[in-house]
């Protein structure tokens, strides 16, 4: 079919009943508000929402708010929400639904009194957050908001809100006046502490207004909202060309805002709500008491894994994960700190490591193409917590956390790459890159990543930053593979 309709409500009778089974009944009422409904978010939580709302009812529709592109928002508003989740084996067996969760969507950016209206509403009980690590604008040092970001400052100042806390603290704002029902909010992203940290940032936000909004404001937030943690696991790449190409030849309609992930789902939830919520816990989701432990398996594992393969297997010609799994000198390489650091400090903390031929398995999985390049971006943000951390606990109790210090190293050798021999990355790590580019040596170049890094620092003589720079001295020398060689013979 060369030119298929578009998805939507009205093809629901045409399509297999396979593909729409649990589909929400139309009318189902929103009770969440969904900040950066991307791919992570359509595979993961909207389809546990709607598994749950088919388990018991209720009216949990997400309102799916994009908080600064809006070409998510529009292709959804064409479909009346509706979109395609294809959950994609190693085995070759596929299984494709129709997602109905989304009932209604809002750009917060170009819409932000829309957006401000669905987190007041009275029947929105629950708000939920994927924003990246980099969408919470803040100091890790500190846990707070940074002091010197221009957007927090505009946002504090009066515009309409462009960062994801500003949006959501004018919302809290609104639904403040209107003096409504008790909130829980979930951040979704990979961070430690991820509710304890957002409940910070919110609550620094509230501090750079004046002190006659701000005050009252926050005084209400802390006795009206509860922020709970939560750890989200499954590997969802981003869109392929081919992938709109085959739910149109399986449907016979066009989906803009398909989705293909693995089939594996996790969703650990800081069990402290303060209102109602959706049977999460009947389809798959966990309400713990203490998240640490699951916390600490997926930044440290799962997470500190694709970090080693997308630094070190970028340079040795691999594209995705699998590529990288799959390399003959690099895999025996991911095993080792797998083995030897990054499981048994996450067992240290109480946590459950998977076996490290399950997680290279599922990681691995050569059907879903997740880019390393993908991986690659937003590194001094995402490595303190998933390499730096394990290696600073292994350093403390006298061991030498050389495989991860490489890890670290391929990050820095990455940035050192000119900008036509490497992928592009985010902004900020192009902007630690540039800063790189004279470095005239690899102590140089760890001496000047311990500003945006400070993991790096820290303890008397020979610290984290020195060992990576030895290892980047390696790299140089060696070569990858040599290093790689070396390291886990």
């Amino acid at each position: 079919m060369d030119h298929p309709p578009r998805l939507s409500r009205a093809a629901r009778a045409h399509l297999p009943a396979e593909a729409v089974r649990g589909l929400p009944p139309e009318g189902a009422g929103v009770g969440i508000v969904h900040l950066g409904p991307g791919a992570f978010h359509r595979a993961h939580q909207a389809v546990l929402t709607q598994e749950a709302m088919a388990a018991e009812g209720g009216d949990w529709s997400i309102c799916a708010a994009a908080g600064r592109g809006r070409s998510v928002v529009d292709a959804l508003r064409a479909q009346d929400g509706l979109y395609t989740v294809t959950d994609r084996a190693a085995d070759g067996a596929d299984r494709l639904r129709v997602v109905g969760a989304i009932a209604d969507t809002v750009s917060a950016r170009d819409e932000p009194e829309r957006f401000a209206v669905a987190v007041a509403a009275s029947t929105t009980h629950v708000v939920t957050l994927t924003v990246t690590e980099a969408g919470y604008r803040h100091d890790p040092a500190t846990g707070r908001l940074a002091p010197d970001d221009p957007e927090t400052a505009a946002d504090a100042a009066g515009r309409p809100p462009r960062t994801a806390v500003g949006q959501l603290v004018r919302g809290l704002q609104v639904r403040s006046r209107l003096d409504g029902p008790p909130l829980t909010v979930l951040s979704c992203d990979n961070l430690p502490a991820n509710g304890r940290l957002l409940r910070d940032l919110v609550e620094s936000f509230c501090a750079l207004l004046p002190e006659r909004e701000g005050g009252p404001l926050w005084e209400w937030i802390s006795a009206r909202t509860a922020f709970c943690g939560t750890v989200v696991d499954q590997v969802v790449p981003a869109a392929e060309p081919g992938d709109a190409e085959r739910v149109a030849a399986a449907l016979g309609y066009r989906d803009d805002a398909a989705v293909v992930g693995e089939a594996y789902r996790s969703w650990i939830i800081e069990d402290a709500f303060a209102g109602p919520r959706p049977a999460w816990d009947r389809v798959g989701a966990r309400l713990v008491g203490d998240l640490a432990p699951y916390e600490t398996v997926k930044l440290r594992c799962v997470n500190a894994v694709h970090s080693a393969a997308a630094y070190l297997g970028l340079p040795l010609g691999a594209a995705t994960v699998a590529d990288a799994v799959g390399h003959p000198v690099l895999r025996p390489f991911l095993a080792a700190l797998y083995e030897r650091e990054l499981a048994p400090s996450a067992a240290a903390h109480g946590g459950e490591p998977p076996g490290v031929e399950a997680l290279l398995g599922r990681l691995g999985n050569p059907r879903l193409r997740h880019r390393l390049a993908q991986i690659a971006l937003q590194g001094a943000e995402k490595l303190p917590q998933r390499l730096l951390a394990p290696a600073a606990e292994h350093l403390a109790a006298g061991r030498e956390p050389r495989l991860a210090c490489l890890a670290v190293a391929a990050w820095a050798r990455l940035l050192r790459t000119p900008p036509d021999e490497r992928p592009a990355l985010d902004p900020g790590s192009e902007r630690v890159a540039a800063g790189l580019a004279a470095a005239r040596g690899p102590r140089e170049a760890v001496d000047l990543l311990r500003g945006p890094v400070p993991a790096l620092c820290g303890g008397s003589g020979r610290d984290l930053g020195d060992r990576v720079a030895d290892a980047l001295a390696e790299l140089e020398r060696e070569g990858v593979e040599g290093a790689l060689r070396a390291a886990a013979p």
